[in-house]
């Protein structure tokens, strides 16, 4: 199974997850991280994660037909897979595009300062 954590976390814990998988040869999972819940809302929105979910449990599928099923305009439903492209959680495939994960987490903490 395949899966992949979509997270908020500061630089320095992102480096020390590579430089353990560096020093072991060890895979530390796959992760999509992000330095704030704000660059992450701004870049998952609600229909992002809509259209993840959609494409998750019906399969690699061309954007027309993809569009049709969420409601949207072609053109948005284009931009927003773009913009999950970029960042991994939706790939190309012969059939359209696709979600290569089996599992999505997503792992926010809010933690007081004091």
């Amino acid at each position: 199974m395949r899966k992949v954590v979509i997270q908020v976390e500061d630089l320095e814990k992102g480096l020390n997850r590579f430089k353990t998988a560096w020093e072991t040869g060890e895979p530390q999972g796959e992760f999509v991280t992000f330095d704030s819940v704000e660059v992450l809302l701004k870049t998952i929105t609600t229909k992002r994660w809509e259209l993840l979910r959609v494409l998750q449990k019906n399969g690699p599928m061309g954007i027309r037909p993809l569009a049709r099923l969420l409601g949207r305009d072609v053109k948005n439903v284009h931009s927003d897979i773009q913009a999950l492209k970029e960042i991994g959680l939706i790939e190309d495939h012969e059939n359209g595009v696709w979600v290569p994960f089996d599992q999505i987490e997503s792992h926010i903490v809010l933690a007081s300062v004091a």
